[in-house]
Order: C-alpha cells, then structure tokens, then sequence
C-alpha cells in the first residue's frame, strides 16, 4: 500500500491561524469557552507609523506601551488622554465601562537596524504583546536593513531616542552643544523681536512643556518654539503683524521661512547651519481670551486677567522665558495629562480649536520667501534666458522687468545698453536691486518700483510710467520665471493689463515652468508654484491678444541650476495691432 502520508503538503501557517480563530468562534458561542476581551491592539502597523489603542479603568493614571525589537525596549510612550470618541468602535463595544486610550509611535529611523530575523512587538508594561492587525503578536520586516541591531542597542544605552518624527537622534536634554547654539539662536531673535516691536518672547508648546515639566527641553524635540502675545485683538491685525516681523527679521540678517501658524528663524551659528527657532503669534481677542492661530488641545482658557508676564527659568544647561502661568498655560495646550510624556501626541489629530482667522494669509507667505531669497541670494550674471534673447537683433531699447525681483536681469540689459523698468511685489527685492544700481553707477538706466500686478490700477499707472519713459518707442514685456509664481487670477489681470497697454511693434517674452515640469526634482522647494500648458499658453497670446509668435521653444536642458533641469516653456512674441 502506497505511504500515503509522504504525499500530504504542510498546511500553511495563515491556513491554521484561520482555522483556529474559526474554532474559537464557534466554542465561545457554544459556551465552551470563555470570551476573553483584549486589553489592547494595533490596528495599523505600516511603516513608520505604528497606531493603536488600550483599555483601561476609567480615570486610571497613564500606563505604558512599548515597541520592542526582539528583548530590546525601543520606544516607551506613555498613554493618558482618551481617544475620540468616534475611534475604535469595536474596542468600545469589546470593553463596556473601559475607557479606551490610543498611542502612536512614529519610527522612521528603526527599519535600518531591524530584517526578517527580527520581531518587533508592542507590549504593555508587564510584557503582554497587543496583537498587531494583520500580523499576530509580532511583526517581522520583509527587508534586512543596512546596520546592525547591536549598534541601534549602543546608541540607545548612549542616550539616543526616537524623535517626535521619528528619526534618532541625541536626547536634547543630553545634547548640551544642541542647548547652546539653539539658545543662542534664541536670545537673538527674542531681542530683535522686544527691541523693534517691544514684546517679550517666552517659550510656547513643546518648548514650555519641557521647561515646566522636566527643566529642559523635551528629548525627543526637534527645535525650540517661542510665541509673543500682540497688541491687536483681531486674528487679522496678529497676521499682517507676523508679516511685518518677518520682514525686519529679514532686514536684521536672519533667515526666515514663513507658514499659516508661524516662522521659522534659522541661521548659521558655531559653523552649524540651520540653528533654528520657531516663532508663534498669539493674541488676546475681545473677551480677553489668549487665541493660539496653531491650535490648543488642552482644556480651558487663559484669560488676559491671568497674564502675569514672562521669568526666567533653569532650562537644561542655562535658563530660559516661560510665562509665569506656565502651568495653566501648558494644561490649556495639552490638557490635564500635560504632566506625562506623550511621544505619541499629534497635533493633526489631538487639536482641539485653533484661532482661524489669525492665520497668515498664502499671499504673505509667497512674499516673505521671495523678501527671504532676494536678501540671501546674489547673481553677478543674466540668466540663460537673457543669454537666448540678448543673440536678437530686434530688442526694444526700454525693457519692462516684470518681477524683477533682486534684478538680476534687469541689470543684464541694462549693462547691454537698455532702458530698464524693473517691477516687483517684494519691497526688499526692491531696496536690494535699488541699492546696487546706485553702486554700480546704473541708476540712469534702471529704474526699480514696488507693485502688485495683481493690482489692475496699480499695474497700469506702472506701464504708463514705462510709455513715458520709451519716448514713444517699442518695449519689451519681459517676464522670466514669474508666469508660473503667481496664481492664475494675477496672470489674468497682468494679461489683460498688458492687452489694453501694449502697442504694435511692443515684444513680449516669457519663461515659465510647464506641466511636465511638476514632477521634476526642485532644488527650492518652499514656495509656490502654478505649471501651465505652454503651447496652449503662446495660442491665446497669438489668438486672443493680438501677438505674432516669433520663437517657440519647450523642453529641459534650458535653465539647469544646481542639479536642476527644469522642463520650461520659452515664447517671444510682437504685438501687431
């Protein structure tokens, strides 16, 4: 008789796990056995973030949840606020009376020391695995990574910890270089923000945490956050002032990159680049409650009656501003669990209210980077696309930059001999490009103003300005890589500016990024860009506006800058009516 059991296959792993939880099932409803309600699980495991909840006695103190990688404890976060109480249903219905408490763990730096040898489990304090969604009691990565475990195991021992995004790094209440520079970095804005505005900056979020909860900074941050509280009462006054201190930190040397809740002040210090500080505004609104345009996702409020100003405090290894109401500061941000660490806590989900209308505008945020380029960025050269037009030998003798910025074109023509009108939303743009004519002796051949062209009126009092200046000759509309900086209502009114403006025998030229081009690796990266068809751009200016297209080109290998080829669109063109 033929061995027949040589011939079975091994059931596969997945295969028996389904068949025992089907076994189960069907016990527990038969009353055989008893249903035991997890404690906790992980509902998402994708790496980096690693996502899930626990359940607890109601108003039990925080507890802990770990990742663990094999025997090595990684990451201890510890769990106090309840979740939302829309997540989790199925925990909630599994856990009548518990009240269910989600973590999260962010580990972006974990999978170059971990491979398929590893596994890596999330368990409680006494070491209860949770089981991981799709996984069981463990997760095993599919790729070795390029180090080993045992030097993730040394830096751990060393101090190092898992930043808030997820990225290893020295602890910061460790790393008295990083305390050093950062306050340095610190005490100077805080002084040019008091001298020239007189408010006095104080540390604000994780920074105050940390000052009045553990007397430094907290180990797993990334940078220090100041705030200042505005004179104005309205969100929209606070905004335009955060645009104004932008531009005199600008004025003051510092490197400043503006977002909707704040700016980021950074410059180089002890030969480390990108020292850098967060500034946040806030303000006191007409019910004398302090507004926070980042948000809150404590309880309660602050009311102007409690303000009682700024004091130093030991902070790591030198000392640092928190309100004197610190700690009712620190409960209104984070809640009434501020006292326990959170490596967990993400403002994306645990914001509670945010002061909307205090948000700067995109608009404001546009300018402050370009005010934030032209103060740090020099060219001694014209641009290729000057180089392309400078080889015609039917230029006007009066250009028309339009946005100009700094006026690195603007001088290029006018070193060729031309008559040069530079224009630009960027008041600093304008004062540097100003400012050089006069150095370099070409002040009787340029002329640079500040103007939104965005502005119909404005725009056009500029244009005039420019026709009386041609003496009743042709001008070129020069506009390089500006078509694709604004949005498309600007381009409108610019178009339809130049369409009631423009004469025969005027040149149009433009370089803009086309759609092709959004995808392509950028070396500038923070600020705004619109990609438009560039065939369909030079049609309506031939068939609606009354320009004969004299030279098309579109393709890379025009502009390269630093590692950059971008994709753009080149078209010049003769007004002919």
């Amino acid at each position: 008789m033929p061995d027949v059991t040589s011939r079975r296959r091994p059931v596969p792993q997945a295969a028996r796990r389904t068949a025992r939880r089907l076994a189960g099932r069907v016990a527990r409803r038969l009353g055989l056995r008893r249903t035991r309600r997890p404690l906790g699980a992980v509902v998402r495991f994708v790496p980096p973030i690693v996502e899930g909840w626990i359940a607890v006695p109601p108003g039990a103190p925080a507890v802990s949840v770990m990742l663990r990688v094999n025997d090595l404890d990684v990451v201890t976060t510890r769990v106090a606020d309840p979740a939302a109480p829309d997540r989790y249903p199925l925990a909630r219905e599994r856990n009548p009376g518990a009240e269910i408490r989600r973590f999260r763990f962010l580990v972006n730096g974990l999978w170059k020391y971990v491979g398929p040898a590893d596994r890596i489990s999330i368990v409680t304090a006494d070491g209860t695995p949770l089981r991981i969604n799709g996984h069981g009691p463990s997760y095993q990565p599919e790729k070795q990574g390029a180090l080993p475990l045992a030097e993730l195991k040394a830096k751990l021992a060393e101090g190092y910890v898992f930043s808030r995004t997820g990225w290893l790094q020295k602890s910061l209440n460790l790393d008295v270089d990083w305390q050093r520079r950062t306050m340095i970095q610190s005490d100077r804005v805080r002084a040019a923000v008091q001298e020239q505005f007189g408010y006095e900056p104080f540390f604000v979020y994780g920074s105050l945490l940390g000052a009045v909860r553990e007397g430094g900074p907290i180990a797993h941050d990334s940078d220090l956050d100041l705030s200042y509280v505005s004179k104005h009462r309205s969100g929209e006054q606070a905004a335009e002032e955060l645009r104004e201190i932008a531009f005199a930190l600008i004025e003051r040397g510092f490197r400043v990159r503006a977002y909707r809740t704040h700016l980021r002040i950074a410059n180089e210090i002890e030969g480390t680049a990108d020292v850098h500080v967060d500034l946040f505004h806030t303000y006191f609104d007409t019910d004398g409650i302090l507004r926070f345009p980042y948000g809150v996702a404590g309880v309660g409020d602050l009311h102007e009656s409690e303000w009682e100003g700024v004091h130093e405090v030991p902070f790591g290894s030198g000392r640092g501003p928190v309100p004197v109401a610190g700690e009712k500061l620190a409960r209104v941000l984070y809640g009434d669990g501020w006292r326990e660490p959170q490596p967990g806590f993400n403002w994306n989900r645990d914001r509670k209210t945010r002061a909307s209308d205090a948000l700067l505008p995109e608009a404001a945020i546009e300018e402050i980077y370009w005010a934030d380029f032209y103060e740090h960025t020099e060219y001694d050269t014209g641009s290729t696309f000057f180089d392309y037009l400078q080889a015609r030998d039917d230029l006007p003798a009066t250009v028309l930059d339009i946005g100009c910025g700094d006026g690195r074109d603007s001088f290029a023509h006018a070193k060729a001999g031309r008559q040069v009108f530079g224009l630009d939303r960027s008041h600093i743009g304008i004062r540097h490009a100003t400012g050089k004519a006069a150095k370099l002796s070409l002040d009787d051949k340029l002329t640079f103003r500040p103007c939104d062209v965005g502005d119909a009126a404005a725009l056009t009092e500029a244009l005039a300005a420019v026709r009386s200046g041609a003496g009743g000759g042709a001008v070129l509309f020069y506009l390089r890589f500006f078509l694709h900086s604004i949005p498309e209502e600007v381009q409108e009114t610019l178009l339809q500016v130049i369409d009631a403006e423009a004469r025969a025998g005027d040149l149009f030229a433009a370089e803009f990024r086309t759609l092709e081009d959004e995808r392509a690796k950028k070396v500038h990266t923070h600020h705004y860009r619109r990609y438009q068809d560039g065939r369909a751009f030079g049609a309506r200016l031939r068939d609606q506006f009354g320009f004969e297209l004299l030279d098309e080109v579109e393709g890379t290998g025009l502009s390269p800058y630093k590692g950059e080829d971008p994709h753009l669109y080149r078209v010049v063109a003769r007004r002919t009516r």
